[in-house]
């Protein structure tokens, strides 16, 4: 980078050019020459951000910007958005093109095999022949509706906008689209183990589980569980960060899909236990503790719980705390 400008006109994290850039670059070369524009979007970005957070994301992203950077020769890219990119690669036939995806798609899934964490990260893409002299936003929305089919239909495929006039559409009904729409939205939004959210987003979902239990009478919790450390312990960075990240595996994976965390602070973790029995509560605490030692065997960190109901507490409620047995019981495996 020689300059600032420079630095700002491009995305540190893929290499590639920012959107503005990228489009100016893209619409002036389809004054030059015939291509294809391509719309590409990685898809279950959300899901890896969810369950092993925005890191892992970046990776993915970061993953794709490199095999960008690399197979596009001399066409043009840029990173559109937040997991969308726009590339115009001149002078190729379908054929041509067909073969670059191919091979986009091969590597893609075979950098991801490398890190379990993005795993299931996949590309889709909409894709539009070009001749001289085309309109660029006229090319891109028509990348753009390719690229929905796609999305429509299973994902992990690319799709030329041409071959729409030759597909045979079933006939549409609104029970039909909403079936599609249904579809899309438990795939984009499937996770495994916990939901995992961000505090801001814990709390719209907090509000909403109250309202919901005032009107049905579900009975939900709302669990505080504290690290604590350990008496004549030392505190070391490292430790923490392990303690942590031990502690919120258990949680995401010894509570049920419908059950929701979320990191409170430094050394505390939120957690919504839907619709429990109160009784069972110790059982699943229990669960996650004794999961947290067998990652962690080191004792300079104690884990403690306390929990309110969150349709039912008042000012008279007091927090119930039965995390001193566990701590008792419970020993390093």
């Amino acid at each position: 980078m020689k300059s600032q400008e420079e630095v700002e006109n491009f995305d540190l994290l893929t290499g590639l050019p920012m959107r503005n850039t990228g489009q100016k670059m893209i619409a002036q070369l389809m004054q030059e020459h015939n291509g294809c524009l391509i719309f590409m979007d990685m898809d279950n970005l959300k899901k890896i951000n969810d369950i092993y957070g925005h890191k892992a994301g970046d990776r993915a992203l970061k993953a794709l910007g490199a095999l960008l950077s690399e197979h596009i020769g001399n066409s043009v890219g840029c990173r559109f958005g937040g997991d969308e990119f726009l590339l115009f690669v001149p002078d190729a036939g379908k054929n041509e093109i067909s073969e670059l995806m191919e091979t986009l798609f091969s590597r893609f899934d075979s950098e991801k095999k490398k890190d379990f964490e993005i795993r299931v990260a996949s590309i889709s893409a909409g894709l539009c022949m070009c001749t001289k002299g085309d309109s660029f936003d006229e090319c891109s929305s028509k990348a753009d509706k390719a690229l929905y089919y796609v999305k429509q239909n299973g994902k992990h495929n690319f799709f030329f906008y041409q071959q729409m006039d030759n597909t045979v559409f079933p006939v549409s009904s609104v029970a039909k689209d909403l079936s599609l729409v249904a579809k899309a939205l438990r795939n984009s939004g499937n996770y495994s183990g916990a939901l995992n959210l961000n505090y801001r987003e814990f709390s719209k979902i907090y509000e909403y589980i109250n309202q919901l239990g005032e009107r049905h009478k579900y009975h939900c919790f709302l669990v505080m569980v504290t690290m604590e450390t350990a008496p004549d312990s030392m505190m070391y960075i490292e430790n923490i960060e392990q303690a942590l990240e031990y502690m919120e595996e258990a949680i995401r994976h010894k509570i049920r899909r419908i059950d929701v965390c979320t990191r409170y602070s430094a050394m505390q973790y939120l957690i919504i236990l839907f619709e429990s029995d109160e009784s069972q509560i110790p059982k699943v605490m229990d669960r996650i503790f004794i999961q947290y030692y067998k990652l962690y065997d080191k004792r300079d960190f104690i884990p403690k719980y306390e929990y309110l109901p969150v349709n039912e507490h008042s000012e008279e409620t007091n927090p119930q705390n039965t995390s001193d047995h566990l701590n008792q019981d419970i020993h390093p495996v």
